[in-house]
């Protein structure tokens, strides 16, 4: 206990060191900032000042207190530690996160002051920098260490692995890319000093990251990002469902072409009222991804071969297919001409356009149809809910309860009267649409097949132990199958996103199809650690990175591939198991430790009895 103790006593000391270091070379806040990326740099031992004087009007004399209010914290949070061990460690990290908003709250303030009444705003692109960021990380990073060294802390952290490795690769990922910017980009202006030019560094770095994640704060960014997310969501499950069941499904690309054929065959050619020929459209992409995924596991059945090759080689193969169909509409074999009624007259490689009965709704359809706010969604999303949780019978019972109050939701919500709503043409250009509550329900699909059934429990079992599944009575070669095609079929209704929901710029298959997003899937479900909540997480990570990329690209001139470094940087290290103690990674290292502090709690609690 003693030694914890003083292994505490030193992880505060380093971190509070770290925090000091920070402090004196980064800029606490930026009231200022040109297109380029400098900006007024404001820190207490001296501004950065690329206009010669802070703007007019602007007062930085809060940044005086919360200095003098900073170093008083730090000192106690060196102190409470050293005398009251975790506990103390809680109590200054919630000072810390008490300290930081009120330094967001001055400097806003602040900023207001100058700002009010203006048309155009005198400051522009203001943050809190990095120095102030320091201080909020220094708080997170004190109520860590206040629960790692409580009672059962670390057995804590450990039966959370699934949840601690990803995060702590992504922190490990953002620091290395911090090195690569700060490498590769000069700073935005001319340091007259040493700290200066480590604070001009530094603040690169810090806005290089508030642009990557601006979509969170910008109503058009965000739903680009969910937009981005929605095929990463299909092709992330298409691959950790494969993972679960101790398969390699590298064919999401494949599965995704043969899903948008499917689509835009019934979508174009089928006739008839809506509500038959979209879902339809949609059953059609799923079957035919699915189908295209079992051939492949019934290959691996029948024969044995293995399902990486084979899912490579149906790849090109759908591929082949998809250009072969909207790529001309005449071709030539031994003399006889064959005619295809599917690419559409012109040079460009595309299918004819989808019905409007398939199309799938744009968002503001979905939210303000007719230009009114609807309910129909929100209690349908409430009451599906509720039913699920009330009923205590079986799975089957409790699915039926949700999906028939869902449909009693929607209906009586669309009854109701909306409130008038528009939208700027910044939001209405986001092509969102239906796909992403598809999307949403592919997630729970997962979540209670894998996890809520017996053949979930199968396919667990075939991933964890193959030749004990078996044992016990699963037949592998069936399982492979369906596995397969229940991958397949997710990343077929990726397909739905692009064909039926004209995801890209229009309603129809064109040869721009990115099914190359089967590949990011893979990315996907190893951060999400092949959980439904997780591959969701981490697909709207990613479509964040690639929506705030475009913002890094124009502003500072840093190539979006910088997106693509972070996803391989994020894989390495999830990989690597993020660096950490084995017993994050390995199940039966996890088990001793909980074994270890289930041994010490009841060892504590016979010494009190």
């Amino acid at each position: 206990m003693r030694r914890d103790h003083r292994r505490l006593e030193a992880l505060v000391l380093l971190g509070g060191a770290l925090t000091l270091l920070l402090w004196y070379l980064a800029p606490w806040a930026v009231p200022h900032r040109l297109f380029g990326g400098e900006g007024v740099l404001l820190n207490p031992f001296g501004h950065h000042l690329p206009q010669g004087s802070l703007p007019q009007g602007y007062r930085d004399g809060w940044l005086g207190l919360v200095f003098y209010l900073s170093l008083a914290w730090l000192l106690l949070s060196l102190a409470l530690p050293w005398r009251m061990g975790p506990k103390g460690a809680y109590l200054a990290g919630v000072l810390g996160l008490g300290l930081f908003l009120l330094t967001y709250v001055l400097f806003q303030s602040s900023v207001a002051q100058v700002n009010a009444g203006l048309e155009r705003p005198l400051l522009r692109r203001y943050s809190l920098g990095l120095g102030s960021y320091a201080t909020l990380a220094y708080s997170l990073y004190l109520l860590l260490l206040g629960r790692v060294y409580s009672p059962g802390g670390l057995a804590f952290l450990v039966r959370r692995r699934g949840v601690v490795v990803p995060l702590f690769s992504l922190l490990l990922a953002s620091l290395l890319g911090g090195v690569i910017v700060a490498i590769l980009k000069e700073s935005p202006g001319e340091a007259a000093s040493l700290r200066e030019g480590f604070m001009l560094k530094l603040d690169l770095i810090t806005y290089t990251y508030q642009l990557l994640f601006s979509p969170l704060v910008n109503p058009s960014g965000f739903l680009q990002s969910l937009l981005l997310a929605t095929p990463l969501i299909f092709t992330g499950l298409a691959v950790a469902l494969g993972f679960r069941g101790g398969l390699f499904n590298i064919g999401a690309p494949g599965q995704l072409i043969m899903g948008a054929i499917a689509a835009m065959l019934v979508g174009v050619y089928l006739p008839g009222p809506r509500w038959l020929v979209l879902p339809l459209a949609i059953l059609a992409a799923a079957m035919a991804g699915g189908l295209w995924g079992a051939l492949v596991g019934w290959l691996k059945a029948r024969f044995g071969a293995h399902e990486v090759i084979n899912t490579i080689m149906f790849n090109y193969i759908a591929a082949s297919v998809f250009l072969f169909l909207i790529s001309a509409n005449e071709y030539k074999f031994f003399g006889h001409t064959l005619y295809l009624p599917f690419k559409y007259p012109g040079y460009e490689a595309r299918s004819y356009e989808i019905r409007p009965e398939a199309r799938l709704p744009h968002w503001t359809d979905l939210v303000a149809p007719g230009g009114e706010l609807s309910f129909a969604l929100p209690l349908a999303l409430l009451l599906g809910l509720l039913g699920y949780l009330l009923v205590r019978r079986s799975l089957g019972h409790r699915v039926l309860a949700a999906l028939l109050l869902g449909a009693l939701g929607y209906g009586v919500g669309g009854l109701l009267p909306g409130l008038p709503v528009s939208f700027g043409p910044d939001l209405t250009s986001v092509r969102l649409n239906g796909a992403f509550l598809i999307a949403l329900l592919a997630l729970l699909f997962f979540h209670l097949y894998v996890f809520r059934t017996v053949g979930g429990y199968e396919l667990r079992a075939m991933g964890l132990a193959p030749k004990a599944a078996a044992y016990g009575g699963v037949m592998a070669g069936r399982k492979a199958v369906l596995i397969m095609f229940l991958a397949g079929a997710l990343a077929g209704l990726a397909a739905t996103h692009y064909v039926l929901g004209g995801g890209i710029d229009e309603y129809r298959l064109k040869q721009a199809l990115p099914y190359s997003v089967g590949f990011d899937g893979i990315a996907v479900a190893l951060m999400g650690q092949n959980t439904p909540v997780g591959v969701g997480l981490a697909a709207w990570l990613f479509g964040i990175l690639l929506t705030g990329g475009l913002q890094v690209n124009l502003q500072l001139g840093i190539s979006r591939e910088l997106v693509a470094v972070l996803q391989a940087l994020v894989v390495l290290f999830i990989a690597a198991g993020g660096f950490l103690p084995r017993y994050f990674t390995d199940p039966l290292r996890a088990a001793e430790v909980e074994l270890k502090e289930e041994t010490r709690k009841r060892e504590g609690e016979e010494v009190q009895r």
